[in-house]
């Protein structure tokens, strides 16, 4: 109760000095636009506040100046007008599912007005094979109302509980987004309230410099209440499977080598395959699992497998190869009993992660990856976090996200194989977090970085919000040379900055 008590008093400390800095327009003025608007609203007086404000992310304590609960586009265009009567002293946060690693759908910031959108849940499937969906869906909801309308189906992340609206809008990735592509890939035109509050169509046809900015960086321009999206039929059988080692880090570089060999040049596009490395307990022991979902039958995963298995060149400590019909393996895959959100209440962590997308013309050398392992092997058995690593493959022959130009979206990794994330949470999930926690991930990465040439560049994801990259660094890593017309974009669509959060577009 003592850190309860602590923690209220300091939001709301936090809330008045944010408040009080609007000498013009102070909060109770954007409140009671709000509330003149119908709009369920929530304050730091109201009761439920600090639950409504707390963030995913345990590490980040904000205080909005605002909650709002839209129900329509209607609303969340009322919303916006009413902070943008601030003249700029009230930021605009939209929040779809809030797993933000930064916070950044509570603003990133105190003093922010955030719009949830958990009440705008609407999801039709369309006779033309595309579905529309609001962004309050979460993608276990959007995934049972796709199949149970048709045997409908999205490639998309494997947590049911992201939000389908700031999935989309920073990339997308799932097991099935080599064959189908990213989430923002399969997005054919969306419902978009802007700045001024006006509410917009953006597709290839109509505000088509709006829809190439949203498919990438869409926090930053505006809120996407709702996505049209083509569907695909649902594989009739997914084959989930895992192959896990425990090995020196010498032996880890091998088995990593034949992974990212095999990536670059073997898989097919409806391999969906990752390497998961995790704490043995062990001091030089490495656990490593490679893993993935073939969408396919049994005989034809055997023969694509093979050549990684043989590449590897020792025997798994242990295995397993089960098919699944498509929600099953969706089940499966998020770790829950359940797609449907509503049956129980979403988890929340305390944690520092980040990630690095290796392109294909630039791979890790073995030098690299045996300095990733070593380190692993040795600071990651004496750390005081639970971590874990996952290199998830994106690119490689046939890969539908590689298919896509990189200036053909905002999103600008396409020439990205495979994408690290580096997490590492509280052994409770619960802050504080522990006081090794950043250095542990910072050199985890440099452990790469520092063993590749001076010249050599790669990326980020920037659905795995770093909150610590520079201005330079993000700018680069997450948009590359797609940043210049972004900021151009910007300038016409929220010229004024009301949509801002730390790593915006034009911050």
């Amino acid at each position: 109760m003592g850190f309860l008590h602590s923690s209220i008093r300091a939001q709301v400390l936090s809330f008045l000095v944010v408040a009080n800095a609007a000498s013009t327009w102070g909060a109770s003025s954007l409140i009671s636009c709000l509330q003149s608007a119908g709009i369920n609203t929530v304050s730091p007086n109201t009761s439920g506040f600090i639950q409504d404000a707390l963030a995913f992310n345990r590490r980040f304590e904000y205080t909005p100046a605002a909650i709002v609960f839209p129900q329509s586009a209607q609303d969340v265009a009322a919303a916006v007008k009413c902070a943008a009567a601030s003249n700029g002293t009230v930021p605009v946060a939209a929040r779809s599912g809030g797993h933000s690693y930064g916070a950044f759908g509570l603003g990133g910031q105190d003093g922010a007005l955030v719009v949830d959108l958990s009440q705008m849940k609407n999801i039709v499937v369309n006779s033309d094979e595309t579905a529309t969906f609001q962004t309050g869906n979460r993608l276990g909801d959007v995934a049972l109302a796709l199949f149970n309308n048709g045997g409908r189906a999205l490639a998309h992340g494997t947590c049911p509980y992201v939000g389908s609206g700031g999935h989309a809008g920073c990339g997308g990735f799932g097991l099935a987004s080599r064959m189908w592509g990213l989430v923002l890939d399969q997005v054919e035109s969306a419902e978009v309230v802007l700045a001024d509050g006006s509410i917009v169509q953006a597709s290839t046809s109509t505000n088509s410099d709006l829809f190439w900015a949203i498919r990438g960086a869409s926090p930053s321009f505006g809120i996407v209440t709702e996505y049209k999206v083509k569907t695909h039929a649902a594989p009739a059988s997914n084959i989930i499977f895992s192959y896990s080692y425990s090995v020196n880090p010498a032996t880890a570089t091998k088995i990593f080598t034949a992974f990212q060999t095999f990536s670059q040049s073997s898989a097919p596009p409806e391999l969906g395959l990752q390497a998961s490395i995790g704490q043995s307990g062990q001091k030089n022991v490495i656990s490593i699992t490679l893993t993935g979902v073939y969408y396919g039958s049994t005989s034809a995963f055997n023969k694509v497998i093979a050549p990684l298995l043989s590449a590897v060149g020792v025997s798994p400590q242990s295995k397993s190869v089960k098919t699944y019909a498509w929600v099953p393996s969706l089940v499966e895959l998020g770790g829950i009993n359940t797609l449907n959100t509503s049956l129980s209440g979403d988890s929340h962590d305390t944690f520092f992660a980040k990630s690095l997308m290796v392109h294909e013309d630039a791979l890790l050398t073995t030098t690299a990856i045996r300095g990733f392992f070593d380190y692993i092997g040795n600071q990651g058995a004496s750390t005081d976090t639970s971590w874990f690593v996952l290199a998830d493959l994106f690119g490689g022959k046939g890969s539908k996200v590689r298919a896509v130009s990189n200036d053909d979206t905002a999103y600008s990794q396409r020439k990205g194989l495979y994408n690290f994330q580096m997490y590492a949470s509280s052994s409770n999930s619960q802050p504080p977090f522990p006081a090794d926690g950043l250095d542990f991930v910072n050199n985890m990465l440099a452990s790469i970085t520092s063993k590749m040439p001076s010249n050599w560049t790669f990326g980020a994801y920037a659905c795995y919000t770093d909150p610590t990259l520079t201005p330079a660094q993000w700018k680069s890593q997450y948009y590359g040379d797609n940043y210049s017309r972004l900021v151009s974009i910007h300038s016409k669509y929220n010229p004024s900055s009301l949509f801002r959060y730390p790593q915006s577009i034009g911050s």
